[in-house]
């Protein structure tokens, strides 16, 4: 089962900081269970899940969340996975468009 959070949501798990962790990052848990029910229902690439791929981690400056990007067909939108450090579970997806975001376009 997935989760699809509001931006609302998504916004709280951000700390005072975020840094990227992407070389150094160590899995909490396994994704890819997730991460195929997302391809299931057209969320992420199919690619994406068998290719196993990440663009990048994020962790939050109170060490409590991950953000997973996943990317799409779209260079400036991603699916990010937030992950529950403490708890070591998934607390949800999020759509970032970073265009839309940035007012871009």
């Amino acid at each position: 089962m997935t989760k699809q959070l509001t931006e609302e949501q998504f916004k709280s798990t951000f700390g005072d900081k975020m840094f990227d962790v992407t070389e150094t990052a160590e899995p909490v848990l396994d994704i890819w269970e997730y991460v195929e029910q997302l391809s299931i229902d057209n969320i992420v690439l199919k690619y994406v899940l068998e290719k196993q791929i990440v663009e990048k981690v994020y962790r939050n400056s109170l060490n409590t969340f991950e953000h997973i990007l996943l990317p799409t067909n779209h260079t400036s939108v991603f699916i990010v996975l937030v992950i529950n450090i403490i708890e070591k579970d998934i607390f949800g997806h999020f759509k970032l468009d970073l265009e839309q975001l940035y007012n871009t376009k």
